[in-house]
């Protein structure tokens, strides 16, 4: 029996792939912004035929998310990129971090032109699929964490399918 997650296995390399192409625009092409480069990426899938329209906007937004979340983090607490995924840069990929890092960078600059989308953007669902970083259940506050992009569970500890970055506490 194929699972929805089986049949849609190819997103998680997809999702490298135009993380990739979006740090080689940015290296090429400064002067884009980076909802253009992501743009450029997601149409350089579909002349490729590598990915169906919906598909390539689903990746487009969770790129975008992960990016903004991260940079809007340093932004606002001015601390480094291993404090926002919240654990050792040892297990990363050097590549992956090297590229995550340099468009968090070029994202910090685009946070001004993209608050309320930035705002929208603070929360994850099982089934999307994340790049890096620890998401933390809604319900119960169990940790997730992800050392390379891939789906988005259900959580393991209570079933609860949305996660926010950090664990909100009622006071």
């Amino acid at each position: 029996m194929n699972t929805k997650k089986d049949q849609n296995e190819h997103l998680i390399p997809a999702y490298h792939k135009m993380l990739t192409r979006v740090d080689e625009t940015q290296k090429s092409a400064t002067t884009h912004t980076l909802t253009q480069h992501i743009e450029n990426a997601k149409e350089q899938a579909l002349v490729l035929d590598e990915l169906t329209r919906e598909e390539a906007e689903h990746i487009g937004e969770y790129l975008r998310r992960d990016l903004h979340d991260a940079a809007e983090f340093i932004v606002s607490t001015e601390n480094a990129l291993a404090d926002w995924m919240h654990f050792d840069l040892e297990l990363i990929e050097d590549r992956l971090l090297d590229m995550f890092s340099v468009m968090v960078d070029h994202t910090r600059l685009e946070l001004d032109n993209i608050a309320e989308r930035a705002r929208l953007a603070n929360e994850w669902h099982s089934g999307e699929i994340i790049g890096l970083g620890t998401l933390y259940c809604e319900m119960c506050h169990h940790a997730l964490q992800f050392q390379k992009p891939d789906y988005i569970p259900a959580c393991p500890n209570c079933g609860a399918t949305i996660f926010k970055r950090t664990i909100e506490t009622k006071e």
